[in-house]
């Protein structure tokens, strides 16, 4: 049976930003399905009553167009992502995005000494980042 876009049952909707277990190395391919990692990416489509196809949106597995492995820094538009197909316990909604407070946090010591303000953000690194 083919499904179309009014088949999808609206728990990962087409197009959905999610998180799909998918291998980054060969080893990870042959070991264990439950410790893959959980990596973005986008519904394409379901496929079937537990079923969808999932474009996995992780530079790490990205390729070239004639399959090899992208080298590091290769422009966006010359990736090509895997597309894979799973079920339910394979996908997730990706965590909501924390937001960084806007205002310094106050910190207090715990010494005699009266209390001072504190950012609790690291300072800033002039130079080369490593």
């Amino acid at each position: 049976m083919t499904y179309d876009d009014n088949d999808n049952d609206g728990r990962f909707p087409d197009d959905s930003r999610v998180e799909v277990r998918y291998p980054r190395t060969r080893q990870e391919e042959h070991g264990d399905r439950s410790r893959w990692p959980w990596l973005p990416g986008t519904i394409e489509q379901q496929c079937g009553p537990d079923e969808w196809q999932v474009c996995v949106m992780d530079k790490s597995v990205s390729v070239l167009r004639d399959g090899r492995r992208a080298p590091r820094n290769t422009a966006s538009r010359n990736l090509y992502y895997p597309l894979c197909y799973r079920d339910s316990s394979e996908i997730r909604r990706p965590a909501p995005a924390v937001a960084e407070p806007s205002i310094p946090a106050l910190r207090l010591d715990a010494t005699s000494a009266p209390a001072v303000w504190r950012t609790t953000t690291s300072p800033v690194r002039r130079g080369r980042s490593r």
